[in-house]
């Protein structure tokens, strides 16, 4: 019994030490696809809401985390109301984009007022990325930001019911003011 037991331990440790060899390969630069994104940027935007449109004032920071196997992205938008002369915060946002290991995909999880949302990242072409989002029983809402110009960053934001015809709801234009 005593031999059966010391084989399993003997087994048992020699099969942890087998499986963690696959952990210990360690990736680094994964995000490289979507460096040009990185910096931090500022600049105005404007929204379409029930209200008519709003101007904003935009600072995003997008960053590397985990030996650049994630980008992070802090967005924050900010308008100054009119009757209370106060700053007012209309946009806040915060995504991870990383690299899916199973499909090996580029992807985005943002969280924004409450609510999470999982899309692919498409490199439409150089500089140029789109992700999309499915509203239940409403449509889709898909963003294309272009940063093919020189620390330029131009977003259009899109909603379109049938997939098809497309009407922009937001733009947005940054300008990169460090790396």
């Amino acid at each position: 019994m005593k031999t059966l037991i010391g084989n399993l331990i003997i087994i048992l440790a020699f099969s942890c030490s087998v499986f963690s060899q696959n952990n210990l390969d360690k990736v680094t630069n994964a995000m490289e696809p979507l460096h040009f994104m990185l910096g931090t940027w500022e600049g105005d935007a404007w929204t379409m809401t029930r209200e008519g449109r709003v101007e904003s004032r935009i600072k995003e920071h997008i960053y590397c985390k985990t030996d650049c196997n994630i980008m992070v992205a802090e967005g924050l938008g900010t308008k100054t109301d009119a009757e209370t002369n106060e700053t007012v915060v209309v946009h806040e946002a915060f995504g991870v984009m990383y690299v899916d290991p199973e499909t090996k995909k580029l992807m985005l999880r943002a969280y924004k007022d409450n609510k999470i949302s999982i899309s692919e990242i498409d490199i439409i072409s150089d500089k140029v990325i789109r992700w999309k989002m499915e509203i239940p029983n409403q449509g889709t809402v898909r963003f294309t930001s272009d940063y093919s110009k020189d620390n330029t960053w131009v977003e259009i934001g899109e909603f379109s019911r049938d997939g098809e015809n497309w009407m922009q709801f937001l733009g947005m234009e940054l300008t990169k003011i460090a790396d």
